[in-house]
């Protein structure tokens, strides 16, 4: 039997990138589209994710200085954002801290007396139902009021408790709040 080359080999080749670089293309546009779109949610969220942790702020300010952001173990725990209120009631800190699934992401919300308003986990890879007993809100309501620490892990300080069995999302937490407060000292406060 003859074999024909071109059909057997170098078409189906042929069909495959065109059928890729049209996928592509499209996929492309859809993005284009959007991208502005998720762009746009995520700010909202972030800015209702602040009104709930400092309700008492009217708007905030992005701290633009991003040589003072703290970074209390490079890579593992450090200040990613910190917007202050206009009115002087506060700032809102995003942290960053190594957790037991990897990189987790909190807000935390602390008052111009330099006091937690609130806590609230917005990204984590941590273990469904264990790791994520120390995300709950009635673990982190410990520690509204807060206004300092007296160890940096969670396990050793006792002005707070940490979930038993979940040791490493605990001292996630807990990293994330101190790096916050630690924010708010080199800030210099809310005003």
């Amino acid at each position: 039997m003859k074999s024909n080359t071109f059909k057997e080999y170098i078409a189906p080749v042929v069909v495959l990138v065109c059928i890729c670089l049209v996928i592509t293309f499209a996929l492309a546009y859809v993005n284009s589209i959007t991208a502005p779109i998720i762009e746009q949610n995520a700010i909202e969220t972030a800015n209702a994710a602040r009104a709930e942790l400092l309700p008492a702020a009217d708007t905030f300010t992005e701290f633009k200085d991003k040589d003072k952001l703290v970074e209390l173990d490079p890579g593992k725990v450090f200040v990613t954002e910190c917007y202050i209120a206009d009115n002087g009631s506060g700032m809102v800190v995003t942290v960053k801290t190594k957790s037991f699934g990897g990189l987790l992401t909190e807000m935390v919300g602390i008052d111009n007396q330099g006091a937690i308003t609130g806590v609230k986990v917005t990204a984590h890879g941590d273990t469904p139902g264990l790791g994520t007993k120390a995300h709950a809100p009635e673990h982190l309501q410990q520690y509204v009021g807060l206004d300092s620490y007296n160890d940096f892990s969670a396990k050793a300080d006792p002005s707070v408790n940490h979930v038993s069995g979940a040791t490493i999302s605990s001292n996630g937490v807990h990293y994330g709040v101190c790096a916050a407060l630690e924010q708010y000292k080199l800030v210099g406060g809310a005003n």
